[in-house]
């Protein structure tokens, strides 16, 4: 059902901005960024406050992006995946022992708006994006996965006529909590990750980005 929704969502973006993207100016780019991930998983974090000696950690924050500008480039959109690493942790209570290695991937649609389209030097850029992303507490584990969406504002600076370098910041949001699924978990003979009162546990990741990075604008083919 969520990857219904994903899917649904995607295709509404894509089909209202697709008549606009054939028809202007096919300034097409791929961009790439790195850097610093805090994650926000409030009932996590709740449980690990109990245990008195763990706390989720920044962790790195790696995206890659294929998009186009349209409208004079008053406006883009771009398809993106993300992903993000942040250190280990011990998660354990009467119920449950085992080292967390907390990670994220997600695959989003983002539109953006150009607040100084004539200028090439510190053009800033607002948009909000949508997509379906996935969190393990351990390799292919322990999972949350859902809609996600997030807010983004960007800056940045041309070095060449079609290389630009970027520095952005990023929120994004689970809108609904999930319950942690174990399947594979090693050491687990749950279904589920119990929380210090035997509850499954429940959360939303969330999570706040700063990331650097470089964007390269792709020559059309001949004849497009």
């Amino acid at each position: 059902m969520k990857r219904t929704l994903f899917t649904l969502a995607f295709l509404i973006i894509f089909t209202s901005t697709g008549a606009v993207l054939r028809a202007d100016e096919k300034s097409f780019f791929i961009k790439a960024s790195a850097g610093g991930s805090y994650p926000v998983l409030t009932n996590l974090s709740g449980e690990l406050g109990l245990q008195g000696d763990e706390t989720l950690r920044t962790g790195y924050s790696l995206a890659f992006s294929f998009g186009k500008s349209f409208l004079d480039k008053r406006w883009e959109a771009e398809a993106c995946f993300s992903l993000s690493r942040h250190p280990s942790f011990r998660y354990y209570n009467d119920f449950e022992d085992f080292s967390a290695n907390l990670g994220y991937y997600g695959f989003f649609m983002i539109v953006k708006r150009c607040l100084r389209p004539e200028s090439e030097t510190l053009v800033p850029y607002v948009g909000a994006g949508i997509g379906y992303g996935i969190a393990t507490l351990a390799s292919g584990a322990a999972k949350l996965d859902g809609i996600s969406v997030l807010a983004i504002a960007q800056i940045e600076q041309r070095i060449k006529d079609n290389i630009s370098l970027l520095a952005e910041g990023l929120w994004s949001v689970f809108p609904l909590e999930e319950r942690y699924s174990s399947p594979f978990l090693e050491h687990s003979n749950n279904d589920v990750i119990f929380d210090s009162r035997e509850h499954p546990l429940y959360d939303a990741f969330n999570s706040l980005e700063f990331r650097v990075g470089i964007r390269i604008w792709l020559k059309p083919p001949s004849g497009y």
